[in-house]
């Protein structure tokens, strides 16, 4: 009890992004276990992810709604998960600083939906896929979100690869370009959802720029789900209709925000002090 006490204690004072972690963790493993088990029990015709991973089919959508979200927090093989982790919290953890816990949300989880529908339209509506019922899982619709909107509001952030930095808006358009010549390949249907997720990233990041905010719902959503379990507790929902205009910066020292810019464009975002951190995480507030 004391381990799973310590494990408790562990989860809880994890980040949003840390706790997303762990779950797309918890359900990699989780499917292997209960495979084991039934196994030593011979029994083979049971499958676990089939109960989360989204189909094309829309007769599967009646019995399992659910499927357009969680499909995101299951992955095909160990490179799958590790691909998207590595992704989601190189870019995750800094739109989590920058914009906080909700808009994170908003992003990912919208970018998953986003890309399970575009999956969903297009295996309906080209004929190319006609006949065609692939399953999908995996959160890369939901990391593409993430990745791309952060390089359309920092487009000179930049990762080191190896020996080279390289700017954030650079590995944006070869990964959507990858994802586009890569759709007759195979796995076209992953491909058309990571696309999708790209799309939400960057149209979510265009209308905040502008004041407008449509990621709210799923946060109202979130609330009432966790309503259902702990009605004392809610996520705080807060509605701002001029987010990180250029308007509402005017509190906030704009030369101290583009000097801080500057040198994440030069030195990476973990050469920031807590001070500028906190600064930049304001202007995302405000």
């Amino acid at each position: 009890m004391e381990l799973i006490d310590n494990l408790k204690f562990k989860y809880k004072n994890l980040d949003v992004l840390g706790q997303i972690i762990v779950w797309m963790i918890v359900c990699f493993i989780l499917p292997f276990l209960v495979n084991t088990f039934l196994y030593l029990f011979n029994v083979n015709s049971f499958s676990v992810i089939s109960f989360f991973e989204v189909s094309p089919s829309i007769s599967q959508l009646f019995y399992k709604p659910w499927s357009l979200l969680t499909y995101g927090f299951f992955h095909a093989d160990l490179w799958h998960l590790v691909g998207n982790m590595i992704i989601l919290y190189f870019s995750g953890r800094v739109v989590l600083d920058l914009f906080g816990k909700e808009k994170f949300l908003k992003i990912f989880l919208i970018g998953i939906l986003s890309g399970s529908f575009t999956y969903l339209l297009s295996y309906n509506i080209f004929p190319v896929f006609k006949g065609l019922k692939p399953a999908m899982i995996g959160a890369s619709a939901g990391a593409m979100a993430v990745f791309v909107f952060l390089a359309a509001y920092m487009p000179t952030y930049s990762f080191r690869i190896i020996l080279f930095d390289v700017k954030i808006i650079y590995l944006a358009v070869f990964f959507i370009i990858s994802d586009m010549i890569q759709i007759p390949s195979g796995n076209a249907g992953g491909h058309l959802a990571h696309l999708g997720g790209a799309a939400w990233g960057y149209f979510y990041n265009s209308k905040l720029a502008k004041g407008k905010d449509y990621g709210n719902w799923i946060i109202s959503f979130l609330n009432y789900v966790q309503g259902l379990f702990k009605k004392k507790t809610k996520i705080k929902k807060v509605y701002r209709k001029k987010t990180y205009s250029k308007s509402s910066r005017q509190s906030i020292d704009q030369d101290k925000i583009d000097l801080i810019l500057d040198k994440i464009s030069k030195s990476g975002y973990d050469s920031l002090t807590k001070e500028e951190k906190d600064i930049l995480f304001k202007a995302g507030q405000n």
